[in-house]
C-alpha cells in the first residue's frame, strides 16, 4: 500500500488574518447606535422603568392642561380647538400658540398614556438627533467612525439633554431637526437639487410647526449662512454668476415651501403676536434682547461643565452666574470640543473653517451684552430687538462642534500617522496641551479654590459680592458653595481629555490599531451620562392629574363662573375644566393683560374687575383669611378650607351674560380700562365702548328682560333672550376679531366692551344670540398647508417612482 505523502507546509493555504475595518463592517454603525440606545436607557432609566414623568413646574402648571385639552378635543370632535376659554378670560388657541398643535412628529401623544408618551417623544427626538447628525457628517464625506463621533457629540450635548429639565420640548424638536437642514443644503448642491431643496423646505416647515419661532429663526440663520458659503465656493469654482442662480433660487424656494407648509400655524400666529399679544409693544429693546443671554461663567462651562452650576435639584451645584437662575446648560462634552479643535486647526478644508466661524458667531451672539459685538446684531439684524434669551442659538454652536469633532477624528484616522515634522509638532502641542491645561486648572481649583474664584470675579464679575440672591447670600457666596462641583468637574475634564489624548497618541504612533479609536467614542458617552443625569428629575403625575377636595368642590357648581387663584398651588384648575381669571401663558390678549396690570398683574385683586369677570370663588393659601367686604357690599364667605387652599364665595360676581341699558363711548382704551378699574359707575348698568353703536336705550327699573346661556362650547356660545326693548348684551368673554355674532340668525357687529369683552346690540323681540369663532387667517393658513403638503407628496412620489423604475431596470439587466 502506497504511503501517502505528507503535505508540505507551503502547500497548505493559510487562512487570511481578519482585520477589523469599521468602514467595511455591514453592521458596525447599527451596533454602535444600539450601544448608544443602551446608554440613553441608562441615563433615562428612572423614567423608562417607572410610571413617572419628567418634572418641570411650568409643565405641571400649564403644559399638562394645554396638551390634555388639545388631545381630548381632537379625539372628541376630530377637529382642532380654536379657542381656550379656561385662562385669561379666553384666548385664541391656535393664534396664541399652545404648543405643538400641528407638529406631526408628536403623534405619540394620541396613543397610550398622554404624559408618558410626551416624555417618550422627547427621548426619541434626542436619539434621532444623533442619527441625523451622523447622516449629515456622512454627507460631508466623513468616515463611519468619524460620523459616529459627530452623532455622539450632538446627541449627548449638555445643551440638548439639559432641556429636559425645563421641559422645553419645542427647543428639543428644533435642535433635533437642525442637522437635516444642513444635510439637504449640502445634498442640494451635489445632486438632485430640486428634490433636496424640496426636502429642505419640508424640514423648515416642520421646524416652524414645532412651534418655536425664535429657534426657527435661528435655524434660518444657519441655513442662510451655509447656503451663502456654498454659493461663494461655487462661484469661485465656476467663475460665472450663472452657476449660482439656480441654487440661489432653490434656496429661496425651500424657505417659501417651509413657510407655506407651516402656514396653518405661522400665518395666524405671526399676525397675532405682532398685533394682539402683549409681546407687540412691551417686550422690545436692549434690556429685553440681552436678558437670559450667556455670560463668561457659562462660556467657561464649555471646558468645565460644572463651573457655573445650575439650579437643578438633583445635584449639589449652585448657580452663581449673572442670570436670575439656570436650569439647563449650554455646554458641549469636553472631549468632543477637544477633538473639534483638532478638526478646526488640522482638517484644513473650507467646511471646517466655515463651521469654526459659525460656532464662534453663535457663541458671540449667545453672550449678548457680555461683548460689544451684540450691538451689531441688535441694530442690523431684523427682529433681534424683540427676541430675548440669545443663548438659544447655542444649538448652532453644538452642531458646529459636533461636525468639527468628526472632522478632527477623520484627520486622525487619515493623516495623523504621516505628518511632517512641523505639523506633527503642532499637533502634539494641541494633543497634550489641552489635557495639561485642564490638569493645571484642576490643581489650582483644588489647591486654592476661593483664590481662583476671587481672581475670576475680579476680572469678569466685579459685583458678585454685592449681587444678592437672598438676604445674607451673594452670588460670590454661591460660587464658593459651588467649588466642590467645580473641583470634581475640572478633574473629570482632565481625566477624560487625558484619556482621549492617550488613545489618539497610541493610534498615531501605531502602537494600537483602529480599535483604540472605536474605544475613544465611548469616552464622551460616559462623561455625558455622568454630567447630564443631574437634569433628569421625575415625578408621579397622579397628584397633578387626579381630582382632589378643591376640584371636587368646584366641579359640583355647574354655573358659569371663574376662580381667582391666589394660592399658587400646583393644582391646575383648567386641567379639571375650571376657568381661571388669570392663568399661565404669557401670550394672552393684550387688552385683557392691560386690565390685569401687565406682567406684574397688579390689578388682579381689583374688586371691580373681579366682579365684572364673574369671579364667584377666590382661592387663597390655606388658613389665611379675607375680610368680608373685600369684594363689595355683599359679604364673601369661607366655603371650604383644605391643605391646598381656602375658598371664599363671592356673591357680588356678575353673571357671564347680562343686558345693559346705558353706554358711554370713550376715545381711548386706556381711559376705559381706568374707569373699569377705578370709576364710580355700576358696571352692571353701564358699559364702556370705543365705538358708538347708535342705538337709543331707555332705562326702566321695573324691566324684567333677561338673557341666559343655553349652550356654551369652546368655539360657540348660544344665548337665549326675553326682551321687550332694545339693549346691549354683554358677555364677559374676551373680544377677539375671529368671533362673529348672529342675532336671530342675522350677522351683527361685536363691540369691545369695558376694554376687553364682547357686546352686541339686541333689539326688542330678539330670541337668541349666537357667538361663533371663525378665523379667516386660520382658514387661509390651513388651505395653504394642505395644498403645499399635496404638492410635496406629488414631488416625492414622482422621485420615488423614478427611483423604483431605475431599480427595476437595473435588476432586469443584472438577471
Amino acid at each position: 500500500m502506497a504511503r501517502k505523502k505528507k503535505a508540505s507546509v507551503s502547500s497548505v493555504q493559510k487562512k487570511p488574518v481578519s482585520k477589523f475595518d469599521p468602514e467595511k463592517s455591514p453592521y458596525f454603525v447599527l451596533k454602535m447606535f444600539g450601544i448608544l440606545l443602551i446608554a440613553m436607557i441608562i441615563l433615562f432609566r428612572g423614567f423608562i422603568f417607572s410610571d413617572k414623568i419628567f418634572y418641570n413646574p411650568d409643565m405641571m402648571r400649564i403644559g399638562l392642561f394645554f396638551k390634555t385639552f388639545f388631545v381630548n378635543y381632537v379625539l372628541t370632535h376630530w377637529s382642532i380647538p380654536k379657542w381656550d376659554p379656561y385662562i385669561f378670560g379666553g384666548m385664541p388657541f391656535v393664534d396664541a400658540f399652545h404648543g405643538d398643535l400641528f407638529y406631526p412628529l408628536t403623534f405619540l401623544k394620541f396613543f397610550g398614556s398622554l404624559f408618558r408618551m410626551l416624555s417618550y417623544n422627547l427621548l426619541l427626538h434626542i436619539f434621532f438627533s444623533g442619527v441625523f447628525t451622523y447622516l449629515c457628517a456622512r454627507q460631508f464625506k466623513l468616515s463611519k467612525l468619524a460620523s459616529l463621533l459627530s452623532g455622539i457629540s450632538y446627541m449627548f450635548a449638555g445643551y440638548l439633554i439639559s432641556l429636559m429639565a425645563p421641559w422645553h420640548d419645542g427647543k428639543i424638536f428644533v435642535t433635533s431637526l437642525f442637522p437635516l437642514t444642513i444635510l439637504f443644503v449640502e445634498r442640494g448642491f451635489e445632486k438632485k437639487p430640486f428634490l433636496n431643496f424640496s426636502l429642505l423646505g419640508l424640514i423648515i416647515g416642520l421646524i416652524i410647526l414645532t412651534p418655536h419661532p425664535q429657534m426657527a429663526y435661528f435655524t434660518l440663520w444657519g441655513v442662510a449662512l451655509y447656503t451663502l458659503f456654498k454659493l461663494i465656493v461655487l462661484f469661485r469654482e465656476k467663475k460665472t454668476i450663472n452657476a449660482v442662480i439656480k441654487p440661489s433660487a432653490l434656496a429661496i424656494y425651500a424657505v417659501v415651501i417651509g413657510l407655506l407648509i407651516s402656514a396653518i400655524q405661522f400665518y395666524p400666529g405671526y399676525y397675532y403676536t405682532t398685533h394682539d399679544s402683549p409681546r407687540t409693544e412691551a417686550k422690545r429693546g436692549w434690556d429685553w434682547a440681552t436678558s437670559w443671554s450667556l455670560h463668561a461663567e457659562e462660556a467657561a462651562s464649555i471646558l468645565i461643565p460644572e463651573f457655573v452650576g445650575t439650579n437643578s435639584q438633583n445635584t449639589k451645584t449652585y448657580y452663581w452666574g449673572k442670570n436670575a437662575f439656570k436650569d439647563n446648560s449650554e455646554t458641549v462634552e469636553v472631549v468632543c470640543f477637544f477633538i473639534a479643535l483638532i478638526g478646526f486647526f488640522f482638517y484644513r478644508k473650507k467646511e471646517s473653517y466655515f463651521l469654526g466661524g459659525l460656532a464662534l458667531l453663535a457663541l458671540i451672539y449667545a453672550l449678548g451684552a457680555s461683548t460689544p459685538f451684540f450691538k451689531i446684531f441688535f441694530y442690523i439684524i431684523p427682529m433681534v430687538k424683540s427676541m430675548r434669551a440669545a443663548s438659544m442659538v447655542m444649538f448652532v454652536f453644538s452642531f458646529s462642534i459636533a461636525i468639527l469633532a468628526g472632522m478632527g477624528l477623520q484627520f486622525i484616522i487619515e493623516r495623523s500617522r504621516n505628518l511632517s515634522n512641523s505639523t506633527a509638532k503642532k499637533f502634539r502641542y494641541l494633543l497634550f496641551g489641552l489635557p495639561l491645561f485642564m490638569l493645571l486648572l484642576a490643581f489650582l481649583f483644588s489647591a486654592s479654590g476661593k483664590g481662583m474664584i476671587n481672581l475670576w470675579t475680579s476680572i469678569f464679575f466685579s459685583n458678585a459680592a454685592t449681587s444678592m440672591v437672598q438676604q445674607g447670600i451673594s452670588k460670590l457666596d454661591l460660587a464658593y458653595r459651588n467649588l466642590p462641583a467645580i473641583q470634581s468637574g475640572a478633574w473629570f475634564a482632565f481625566l477624560f481629555t487625558a484619556l482621549a489624548a492617550a488613545f489618539i497618541w497610541l493610534y498615531q504612533t501605531r502602537k494600537a490599531g483602529i480599535y483604540i479609536l472605536v474605544a475613544l467614542l465611548f469616552i464622551p458617552v460616559i462623561d455625558s451620562v455622568r454630567f447630564n443625569s443631574r437634569f433628569i428629575k421625575l415625578v408621579d403625575p397622579k397628584p397633578y392629574l387626579s381630582d382632589n377636595a378643591l376640584t371636587d368642590f368646584f366641579q359640583k357648581d355647574k354655573s358659569m363662573y371663574r376662580v381667582q387663584n391666589f394660592a399658587q398651588t400646583m393644582t391646575v384648575l383648567p386641567l379639571h375644566g375650571i376657568e381661571e381669571v388669570v392663568g399661565y401663558h404669557g401670550n394672552q390678549l393684550k387688552w385683557y393683560d392691560e386690565l390685569l396690570g401687565g406682567p406684574s398683574l397688579k390689578n388682579q385683586g381689583n374688586p371691580r374687575l373681579l366682579n365684572l369677570v364673574g369671579t364667584k370663588y377666590i382661592l387663597i393659601p390655606p388658613n389665611q383669611k379675607l375680610p368680608p367686604d373685600a369684594l363689595g357690599d355683599k359679604p364673601i364667605t369661607l366655603v371650604i378650607n383644605t391643605n391646598q387652599g381656602a375658598v371664599y364665595e363671592n356673591p357680588n360676581a356678575f353673571p357671564r351674560v347680562f343686558l345693559i341699558d346705558e353706554y358711554k363711548v370713550l376715545d381711548s382704551l386706556s381711559k376705559i380700562q381706568s374707569l373699569v378699574l377705578h370709576g364710580a359707575d355700576d358696571l352692571r348698568k353701564v358699559v364702556y365702548l370705543e365705538e358708538d353703536p347708535r342705538v337709543e336705550l331707555t332705562h326702566d327699573s321695573l324691566n324684567t328682560d333677561s338673557c341666559w346661556i343655553i349652550d356654551y362650547a369652546d368655539d360657540s356660545v348660544l344665548i337665549g333672550l326675553d326682551c321687550t326693548k332694545d339693549h346691549i348684551l354683554v358677555i364677559t368673554d374676551n373680544y377677539y376679531e375671529a368671533w362673529k355674532a348672529y342675532v336671530d340668525g342675522v350677522p351683527k357687529k361685536i363691540y369691545r366692551a369695558d376694554g376687553s369683552f364682547r357686546a352686541v346690540v339686541v333689539r326688542a323681540g330678539t330670541k337668541e344670540v349666537v357667538f361663533k369663532y371663525h378665523s379667516s387667517r386660520y382658514a387661509t393658513g390651513r388651505l395653504l398647508t394642505l395644498l403645499t403638503s399635496l404638492y410635496l407628496l406629488i414631488v416625492f412620489g414622482y422621485y420615488g417612482f423614478q427611483w423604483r423604475r431605475r431599480r427595476h431596470k437595473s435588476n432586469a439587466a443584472d438577471s
